[in-house]
């Protein structure tokens, strides 16, 4: 369950080292990854491969291009260096990911909730053992530490996505992530609460797998609307980061060089001819 959601996010939508690569090689690199969470046998195996390879033809072919529209579409947004973007322009980029996110959610999670229905306890104990030492070491990263270090990290997390996108950060903007970063506060220990709380609700939900007869539907809900089983006071706070990091990205643009927004409009323009280009190249398999 969690591997195929995170290859799937972070290898088809956002990948900092080029789509092209890891596209063609999705085939491989999910059994792979799917494998140091559960340990399938060779019938699981087989029926894995067999439906990514007809979810990779749906979303080369029907998805690709779309996401390499939306990124023309936000190149356009910036290309006017006397006209910002504004904090509005950003929400919509945000709400657009979110829908591709969910779209590629329900088309996937029947599969997934077929591939899960066929696990064995035994299997499913071990891939919420992995999903739990996976939980250990990220406390170990974001929550344990002091929140000076948390803080800094933080920091620099953000630095380092903004610089993939703009190049070299001034001085002011670096001081406004060092004070959105001040503003987030100690939010972490929230976040894997939360995080905790889904994945229970999942396994809650999967020990119902061979009795419920809508289960395959109420998996692939969970999958597309995690955010049902979210605490109020969780929510809240998520809306507050999310309205600080709006604050961030508005504030920065405002103050983009010449040189970053160039850098900028390189990057959007490379990653919409990488999608555009893959939507081409793969052609429909034979998936008889």
């Amino acid at each position: 369950m969690r591997p195929f959601l995170i290859a799937a996010l972070t290898l088809l939508l956002i990948t900092a080292c080029g789509p092209r690569w890891y596209y063609h090689h999705l085939d491989w690199m999910i059994p792979w990854y799917v494998d140091d969470y559960l340990a399938l046998d060779s019938g699981q195996r087989n029926d894995l491969e067999r439906r990514l390879a007809i979810q990779l033809n749906w979303h080369c072919r029907t998805q690709l291009t779309e996401y390499a529209t939306f990124l023309k579409s936000v190149s356009r947004d910036f290309q006017t260096p006397d006209k910002n973007v504004t904090r509005e322009q950003f929400v919509s980029y945000l709400q657009s990911l979110n829908q591709y996110w969910k779209d590629l959610m329900a088309q996937i999670g029947p599969d997934v909730a077929d591939i899960v229905i066929t696990a064995s306890d035994d299997q499913i104990d071990e891939l919420f053992r992995n999903i739990e030492k996976d939980n250990l070491e990220r406390q170990r990263i974001y929550v344990d530490p002091p929140e000076h270090e948390i803080l800094q990290n933080r920091t620099d997390r953000m630095v380092e996505r903004l610089e993939r996108w703009i190049g070299t950060l001034t001085d002011t903007q670096y001081d406004a992530v060092q004070q959105w970063s001040r503003s987030m506060g100690a939010t972490t220990d929230q976040w894997l609460a939360n995080r905790r709380r889904t994945q229970q609700a999942f396994r809650k939900l999967i020990t119902t797998r061979r009795i419920d007869s809508a289960f395959k539907e109420k998996f692939t809900a969970l999958l597309v609307s995690p955010e049902v089983v979210r605490t109020k006071t969780y929510q809240a706070q998520l809306d507050r980061n999310i309205a600080l990091v709006l604050d961030l990205l508005t504030e920065i643009e405002k103050t983009l060089t010449d040189t970053q927004r160039f850098h900028l409009l390189a990057y959007l323009e490379s990653l919409a001819e990488d999608f555009d280009r893959l939507a081409c190249e793969i052609p429909p398999k034979d998936l008889q």
